[in-house]
């Protein structure tokens, strides 16, 4: 009883993101109900054999992701374990991140684009963008904002050492719920696949791990060194 309520404030992130997935399950549903009137109530089996490589991939990819995030959620609400260092590698796969999602808002119809060219699709739809912007603009504000955030461990502050493990572990939370989304949405709402936002959501994805691994870094560093 102890132990559960040293994790209680990791009980209630898990709680939370319980909450956010069935919120954006209802959501996607009634997405989904207007979507599928716009195109004509295309049935799901036809929309899944528009793009049948890329949205095959996109469904592997979905279900990767989602035991990925919730493993680490499970990692993140056990004991301290020794974690797995890849603190280095977050700043290379922002930038990796960063430069997909810029070329994909600065340029209005992707021309590499494989295997289908479904990228256009994707930006050309009501999906490509959020309150007038550009899905990419997004994606590129929420790669910059994780980059930033981990180049301010450079500056060698031990308070700012112990805040920004887990200021990453936020924004690459937020990063993969909209990954996750947008993920969804391509197979089974547009029916079509775009291999650079697929590349990123799983980029994203492999952030959100490697920031829960600095969190149990910093959590067994306090575990030993109070």
């Amino acid at each position: 009883m102890t132990d559960f309520w040293k994790r209680k404030p990791l009980v209630w992130i898990g709680l939370g993101l319980l909450s956010i997935l069935l919120q954006g399950w209802r959501w996607m549903q009634f997405e989904a109900a207007v979507w599928q009137a716009g195109i004509g109530n295309a049935a799901l089996t036809e929309r899944l054999t528009m793009d049948p490589i890329g949205n095959t991939l996109a469904i592997v990819a979905f279900v990767s992701m989602s035991c990925v995030v919730a493993l680490t959620v499970y990692r993140l609400n056990t004991r301290i374990t020794i974690p797995v260092s890849g603190w280095w590698a977050i700043p290379l796969l922002s930038i990796a991140g960063l430069g997909i999602m810029l070329y994909l808002s600065t340029i209005p119809e992707t021309t590499i684009c494989y295997p289908s060219g479904a990228c256009q699709v994707i930006q050309q739809s009501e999906y490509g963008e959020i309150l007038n912007v550009p899905v990419g603009i997004w994606g590129a504000l929420g790669y910059f904002a994780i980059l930033a955030t981990w180049s301010v461990s450079l500056i060698g502050s031990s308070r700012l050492l112990r805040v920004v493990p887990w200021a990453l572990l936020a924004l690459t939370l937020l990063g993969v719920l909209f990954s996750l989304y947008f993920t969804f949405l391509e197979p089974f709402i547009i029916g079509a696949t775009c291999p650079w936002c697929l590349t990123s959501a799983i980029l994203m994805t492999i952030l959100f791990w490697l920031s829960a691994e600095t969190v149990q870094s910093l959590r067994l560093e306090q575990a030993l060194y109070g």
